[in-house]
């Protein structure tokens, strides 16, 4: 069913929440305003308190262990680029320093203690301090929730883990594993949608969702140092600032004055997709191109029917809502067909777009998600009515024979 996600998904979001709790981005802030973090007022996370906290939240959790063990590996990874990150990274001053970003400017008299090997030396030592502090509090946390706990533990029989797997989204996995071509596309878009376009935008929404969370969780693959190393490259390739601003690697908006910005301050986003991993989703895009392709014909097909629909009078019926339902339900239930329609959808907006019934507004016609409902749970008083009513045309035919 679309429109829920996994309980997969729901790891990677709560993944991406403690990552960004426990693995802070800055440990070591300077009383300095030339400090980005010191000039905004930002306090240093206590890994004291953060770590006991998720600890407590993971366990309310109740994650089993197969899901806890899903959630670790999710977290090493964003353990991993925490530790390769450089000392210097962790604080804003001295990666301008490493950067050489002062080359292009006089340093202020009061910043001139960053030129002091002794400084950087100490700083490095607390920042490398804080660091291990981190790695070491969380390898017991794992250890304490993985590890340890279930090490003596051995299950009395197989194990067999429900499937709550979200199916959507592993077809939109497979897809981007495996080439397919646009045919292949097009004929799974229709076994999930039957084209119907209330599916087909049902669908192009989910897609839309997993693209989010899936970029949003592949770009932590990639370090801030491999972000750099690629501009650079592209830079000696003979690539200016304006070329990548051009070709859309790099954007420069003016801030909205939000998360304690200035309003109108230039921001600098670096589209890390184009940047890294161009083709990753190329599949899914191609994918959302056939939907958006098959709902432009349903546009056009629609005011056609509108214009149609305005030049003719509905056709007036002595039967309420729940019997027409009932009569269309068992006609379409008969085998073999003898309605030629895709889906029930498409008889649902038949019957609400030519009918019009003793009781329905002529303005607002029938309901097409009162007539879907009425074709799954059908009405008593309407059965009572036809059941009547078929013996009597059951006896009719017979004096026709």
């Amino acid at each position: 069913m679309y429109g829920q996600p996994s309980k997969k998904m729901e790891i990677k979001e709560k993944a991406r929440t403690y990552a960004n709790r426990l693995f802070p981005s800055i440990l070591w802030i300077i009383e300095s305003n030339y400090d980005f973090q010191y000039g905004k007022g930002i306090k240093l996370s206590n890994p004291n308190e953060v770590f006991p906290n998720v600890r407590l939240d993971m366990v309310f959790e109740s994650f089993t262990h197969p899901q806890k063990t899903f959630l670790f590996e999710l977290l090493d990874k964003r353990f991993e680029v925490f530790m390769k990150r450089n000392w210097y990274d962790f604080n804003s001053l001295t990666a301008r320093v490493y950067q050489e970003n002062f080359k292009t400017m006089t340093i202020p008299e009061e910043l001139k203690f960053l030129t002091s090997k002794e400084f950087l030396t100490a700083t490095e030592n607390i920042i490398q301090e804080k660091r291990n502090k981190i790695a070491e509090m969380y390898q017991q946390m794992r250890a304490e929730l993985i590890d340890e706990v279930f090490a003596d533990v051995e299950p009395a029989q197989d194990i067999e883990e429900p499937d709550d797997s979200n199916r959507l989204y592993n077809i939109l996995d497979e897809i981007r594993r495996k080439d397919h071509t646009k045919l292949e596309l097009y004929t799974i878009i229709k076994k999930e949608t039957e084209l119907d376009p209330i599916a087909l935008q049902y669908l192009y929404k989910d897609i839309e969702v997993y693209l989010f969370a899936e970029k949003d969780d592949y770009e932590c693959n990639y370090s801030f140092e491999q972000v750099e190393e690629e501009l650079e490259s592209l830079r000696k390739r003979g690539h200016s600032e304006d070329d990548l601003i051009r070709l859309g690697y790099i954007k420069k908006y003016p801030s909205l004055g939000i998360l304690g910005g200035k309003e109108g301050e230039i921001t600098t986003y670096i589209d890390k997709e184009k940047l890294l991993f161009p083709f990753e989703f190329y599949p899914i895009y191609e994918m959302q191109g056939i939907i958006k392709t098959e709902l432009a014909k349903h546009d056009k097909e629609q005011v056609g029917e509108n214009n149609i629909s305005q030049k003719s009078d509905k056709l007036k019926v002595n039967i309420s809502v729940p019997q027409l339902a009932l009569l269309f339900k068992m006609i379409n239930d008969l085998k073999p067909s003898v309605l030629n329609v895709k889906s029930e959808a498409e008889l649902h907006r038949f019957i609400s777009a030519n009918f019009q019934t003793i009781s329905s507004n002529p303005e607002n016609g029938i309901s097409e998600n009162k007539l879907r409902i009425l074709f799954n749970q059908p009405d008593l008083k309407a059965i009572e009515f036809w059941e009547k009513h078929l013996r009597t045309m059951l006896a009719e035919i017979k004096k026709l024979k």
